[in-house]
């Protein structure tokens, strides 16, 4: 029968086998000293949150200085619909010329093709006062003139907010904007 420890090879076979196994019961036991001693780290996540209030004036039944404020954590693109019906005492829409509409034209706001109203900045997250509040979109107050007999108008805003960052969801929940330099302008069909 051959023996396997003989001579200076088996000694070396020996050594070696002895150093992997000292390394693996130090490496072990290094191992479970840290899983054993180490406490656990809590990591917490919170997310952006896009919210908005409109803040707006009424007085003698006009609507004036509609502005957006932002509720959220995160800087954000706004939008405003104008939705407006001649209404009658029984709660009835009934057809009739509305009224001129004017929207500041100072650049702040712009028309998309979609005939709704942008705001062309970002607009700060709610700890940055007073910059998250938008610019006034109205130019003037919305009256309630040539309405037909017996009614009255009724004039609602509907507005929505996006987080700012990355412009390519803005772009692709708006298309009627895109984001340059950081500023809202028309899309180009």
């Amino acid at each position: 029968m051959k023996r396997i420890f003989n001579g200076s090879g088996g000694r070396k076979a020996a050594l070696i086998l002895s150093m992997c196994l000292i390394f693996a019961l130090a490496a072990g036991g290094t191992l479970a000293y840290l899983k054993a001693h180490t406490p656990p780290v809590t990591n917490t996540f919170t997310a952006a949150k896009s919210d908005i209030k409109i803040d707006e004036n009424v007085e003698n039944g006009e609507k004036s200085s509609i502005r957006i404020r932002n509720t959220g954590t995160a800087a954000a693109y706004v939008r405003v619909k104008l939705v407006m019906n001649w209404v009658d005492e029984s709660g009835r829409v009934v057809t009739g010329a509305l009224p001129e509409v004017s929207i500041v034209r100072d650049g702040s706001w712009i028309t998309g093709s979609d005939g709704i109203y942008y705001y062309t900045k970002p607009v700060a997250p709610k700890d940055a006062e007073p910059d998250n509040v938008t610019s006034e979109l109205l130019g003037a107050p919305i009256k309630q003139e040539n309405a037909p007999d017996g009614c009255h108008l009724e004039v609602t805003f509907l507005a929505e907010s996006i987080q700012a960052a990355p412009s390519t969801a803005v772009e692709g929940a708006w298309p009627a904007v895109k984001v340059a330099d950081g500023s809202l302008t028309p899309a180009t069909p």
